[in-house]
């Protein structure tokens, strides 16, 4: 069988003839960008193949939808397209910075907030009557009726895998005191000999692209520490769509996805826990919110219905599971709650964020607005909820740009134009601030910081062309004279060591997304017959990194003054953690899935009209002003 080896990783995989070099990449754990799904279309998947260790027929001929993909100087650096190229041979290649899925996590922020604490789960000591006291009782009786009278209740839920695992401890039934552990004052799901006070849970956003992991004191109300790392169905593509596919054509992929983001997950937790002190039983609730994708893989449901129309979740409710039927690596019995869905692309997340709002966000007009491959908005307006959501593609997350990278160390996130016309950039630095300072390419937030820097510069015109190459020292053209692009950076000062620019096809991208995006804001604004907003809160891990004067710049919000456009970090993290501190807090998801009016822009008349009118790069003003 041919062999594949994976540098910079030194992952080798034995495979079988025919197979694609993407297949084998996944089959090795090694994290390929597939935005397209493999199918051919992105050109994310570019990989060097080490010719000096593999012969020349290892891998099929370049063929005509290769070539016309592959960079220009393909031959020259033996670049090939992972997902068009099968294996005849022992194969040597390097995945590229800018080709490898999400390495480190993206910067996953989080705000601390004041939350009551009223959990779901609490601890009682009983004192145990002995076994001779009369009436004589069986161990279970005894501990129930004294639990039930503690809690001032008729009975108590004692199931028999609580006792089954209270029995293994050593002279469990001549213990005269014992500390069991409640969910909801009615469930007992731990027992343990003596007094204890340590009571944990985990709050857990699921992203599509990273996935993060807060550990919380539920007895005094404070986090205890937080994890962060990529998501690891990466390697199956970069969106939903792609993961879609892959278990479209492939069932049992489901079950790969599911595992690897559980796998995930609890090393996630150990690591925490152990960073912290704690054991893994002493964690006894965990909420988890995400995109209704990443839920319905998480539960083992398939999402497939979730991409054709009429585009609705196939599993819409909460849901509370017991830890180990869900592979959750905390207390066997604790309640995993995973937040409702909205709609097909409005999800836990969402409704996380919308948690983290006070009594100001429901007065008035306010606009909730979650930026990323798929853009989720909520108009709230004197006390009515309606949302809706955007197509807004890849090109927020660095994704379909020439030279786009995820938001990681090295990522280009910022860019300005100095008065003597000298383009600038800042990149995301390591966490200790060391690291090489040389950019690797764009994310989402350098991307729009970019067209915003380059429009006012004059480099990019309102319709989105890019100016002539004399405008300008740092424009030319690109793919044989036919296009034009800008220089950002260039080959001997990038971490690559080739150019970092910024194409035409780039800022299309830019203006679809954009326009998608406001084109569902301005409906849901029309909707209410609204056009002045109070407040614009920008949520996630992108927004959070957006600077208002730019998306005001190119028109991706209505015209407001910056000083109402408020980031508000990873909303739909801080809403897990609410939701873990206080039980009140998940009623109030429930029912604001059952209140939230959902506007589908497929079925609305006006859309194309409205999305026509907003590619413009500019400041437009909201549709109701001008018609």
């Amino acid at each position: 069988m041919p062999r594949v080896t994976f540098h910079p990783d030194s992952r080798s995989v034995d495979v079988r003839g025919g197979e694609r070099l993407l297949t084998a990449a996944w089959k090795a754990g090694v994290g390929i960008k597939s935005v397209c799904g493999g199918h051919g279309k992105c050109a994310s998947c570019l990989v060097e193949v080490d010719a000096t260790a593999t012969p020349p027929d290892a891998l099929t001929p370049i063929g005509a939808t290769e070539r016309e993909l592959l960079p220009a100087d393909a031959a020259q650096r033996s670049f090939r397209l992972a997902c068009l190229c099968s294996i005849n041979g022992d194969v040597t290649l390097a995945v590229p910075p800018e080709s490898q899925a999400v390495r480190n996590a993206p910067r996953k922020p989080y705000t601390v907030t004041d939350v009551e604490p009223h959990p779901i789960v609490s601890q009682r000591i009983v004192g145990v009557p002995g076994a001779w006291e009369p009436p004589l009782r069986s161990l279970t009786e005894r501990i129930a009726g004294a639990l039930a009278a503690a809690a001032g209740r008729r009975t108590i839920e004692l199931p028999v895998n609580v006792v089954a695992a209270y029995s293994g401890h050593k002279d469990f039934d001549s213990a005269r005191e014992v500390t069991a552990t409640l969910h909801a004052e009615r469930h007992v799901i731990a027992l343990t000999a003596g007094r204890h006070d340590a009571l944990y849970g985990v709050a857990i956003d699921v992203g599509t692209t990273s996935v993060v992991v807060f550990l919380c004191d539920l007895i005094r109300g404070r986090m205890v520490g937080m994890r962060t790392a990529a998501n690891p169905q990466a390697i199956f593509g970069e969106d939903v769509i792609s993961r879609m596919t892959h278990i479209q054509h492939d069932p049992e992929t489901l079950g790969e996805m599911r595992r690897r983001l559980i796998d995930e997950l609890n090393t996630l937790i150990d690591e925490i826990a152990r960073e912290a002190g704690i054991g893994l039983a002493a964690i006894a609730d965990a909420v988890i919110v995400g995109n209704p994708t990443m839920q319905h893989i998480l539960l083992g449901v398939n999402p497939e219905p979730l991409g054709r129309g009429p585009y609705l979740p196939v599993w819409p409710e909460g849901v509370e599971i017991e830890a180990a039927e869900l592979g959750l690596g905390v207390l066997p019995r604790a309640r995993v709650f995973v937040f409702p869905s909205i709609a097909g692309y409005i999800g836990g997340d969402t409704l996380a964020a919308l948690l983290t709002r006070d009594r100001e966000f429901y007065r008035g007009s306010h606009l909730l607005v979650d930026v990323g491959t798929n853009g989720e908005v909520v108009l709230a307006h004197d006390g009515e909820l309606i949302a809706t959501s955007c197509a807004t593609g890849p090109v927020y997350e660095g994704a379909h740009i020439h030279c786009g990278v995820r938001a990681v160390p090295g990522a280009i996130e910022r860019v300005w134009v100095e008065p003597g016309g000298r383009i600038r950039h800042a990149i995301i630095r390591e966490a200790d601030g060391k690291g090489d300072p040389r950019p690797v390419g764009l994310c989402g937030s350098g991307v729009i910081s970019s067209v915003a820097a380059l429009l006012g510069a004059g480099l990019i015109a309102e319709d989105g062309s890019v100016a002539a190459p004399g405008f300008h020292p740092q424009l030319r053209m690109a793919n044989g004279g036919h296009a034009p692009e800008i220089l950002l950076v260039g080959a001997r000062y990038a971490r690559t060591g080739r150019d970092i620019v910024l194409t035409q096809a780039d800022v299309r991208g830019v203006q679809l997304g954009k326009s998608a995006l406001r084109t569902g804001i301005e409906i849901l604004l029309a909707d209410r017959n609204i056009s002045q907003l109070d407040r614009v809160h920008l949520a996630g891990t992108f927004g959070n990194h957006l600077e208002p004067e730019d998306i005001v710049k190119i028109g991706l919000v209505p015209p407001l003054p910056v000083e109402r456009i408020r980031s508000i970090g990873n909303a739909a993290g801080d809403g897990a953690r609410m939701a873990l501190f206080n039980r009140n807090h998940r009623r109030r998801a429930i029912a604001l899935a059952r209140r939230i009016r959902v506007v589908e822009l497929s079925l609305r008349d006006d859309f194309q009209d409205l999305f026509v009118m907003h590619t413009a790069l500019a400041p437009a003003p909201p549709a109701l002003e001008a018609a």
